[in-house]
C-alpha cells in the first residue's frame, strides 16, 4: 500500500502511473446510443443539448458540466484510493465514470432553477425543470475512450 497525503502527491503519482499505460478518459453525458425521444424526431443527445444550452424558448440549464464539476474532490479521492489499492487505470477510470454519472443524475434531480413556467408544471405534474418522463436523466452514462475528447453536447 502506498501512503499519499497531499494533492500534489496524488497528481505526481497519477502522472507517473498514467504514463505507464494508454491515457483513458471517462466521457460522461448522453451518447448517441441513447436513441431517440419516444414519439419525436429528436435524439436524447439532442434533447440534452437543448436543455443544457437552451434554445430561445427553453432557458439554459447547464446540468452536465455543473453536475460533473460538483464531484471534483470525490474523483481525486477515488483516484488516490485506487492507486493506494493497486487498482488498474481501467478500474480507476471506471470508478470515476460511475461517480460522475451519479453526480450528473443527482444534479438533474435537485435542479430547481430556472424554474418551469406554471403551464409547464401543470402539463408535467412536476416542478422539476429537467425531469418530465425521466428518460433523459436515465440516458446519462459514461464510456471509456483513449482518444482525447472534443468538447461537445
Amino acid at each position: 500500500m502506498i501512503k499519499i497525503t497531499g494533492l500534489q502527491q496524488v497528481q505526481d503519482l497519477l502522472k507517473k502511473e498514467l504514463s505507464k499505460v494508454t491515457t483513458e478518459y471517462a466521457l460522461v453525458g448522453i451518447h448517441e446510443s441513447a436513441g431517440s425521444v419516444k414519439g419525436q424526431a429528436l435524439t436524447m443527445a439532442g434533447l440534452g443539448a437543448t436543455q443544457h444550452f437552451g434554445n430561445g424558448k427553453i432557458p439554459a440549464r447547464p446540468f452536465l458540466d455543473l453536475g460533473v464539476a460538483k464531484g471534483n474532490r470525490e474523483y481525486l479521492e477515488a483516484i488516490k484510493s485506487g492507486i493506494q489499492q493497486g487498482l488498474s487505470s481501467q478500474q480507476i477510470i471506471d470508478q470515476v465514470g460511475l461517480l460522475a454519472t451519479g453526480n450528473v443524475k443527482e444534479f438533474i434531480t435537485e435542479l430547481r432553477s430556472p424554474a418551469n413556467k406554471p403551464i409547464t408544471i401543470k402539463r408535467k405534474g412536476s416542478s422539476n425543470p429537467l425531469i418530465d418522463t425521466g428518460m433523459m436523466r436515465s440516458s446519462i452514462t459514461y464510456t471509456i475512450s483513449s482518444k482525447k475528447p472534443e468538447v461537445s453536447l
